[in-house]
């Protein structure tokens, strides 16, 4: 990773670190350090993906980003997921038969 985004990216770390340490004191909860290194990732991954973003819009942006093929698959990855969830959710579930026929309700009889 380009100092370019590993200073904003330690920046943004520290900063995310400071406000879960904020949280935890406020609320008595114990600090995690599993929480903690996540949170740096995090802020990596955000940072990572606003200079993908920006690359699409200022050709200056794309060319200051190298390394960073990770997040370009993990990018394709979250939009195919989400994608195919989407179609699922709307398209298939909706539509899909009922499997046991007893789950319908039977008619009233007149007595």
């Amino acid at each position: 990773m380009d100092k370019v985004m590993l200073i904003p990216s330690a920046i943004l770390g520290l900063l995310l670190v400071v406000l879960y340490l904020c949280r935890c004191l406020k609320t008595g909860t114990e600090f995690n350090h599993a929480v903690m290194i996540n949170s740096v990732f995090q802020a990596s991954g955000i940072v990572c993906g606003i200079f993908l973003i920006a690359g699409v819009f200022f050709p200056e942006a794309k060319e200051m980003i190298s390394g960073i093929d990770i997040y370009i698959f993990v990018s394709g990855l979250a939009v195919f997921a989400v994608s195919a969830q989407g179609f699922h959710r709307d398209a298939i579930q909706p539509t899909k038969e009922r499997e046991n026929s007893n789950d319908q309700v039977p008619a009233e009889e007149n007595n």
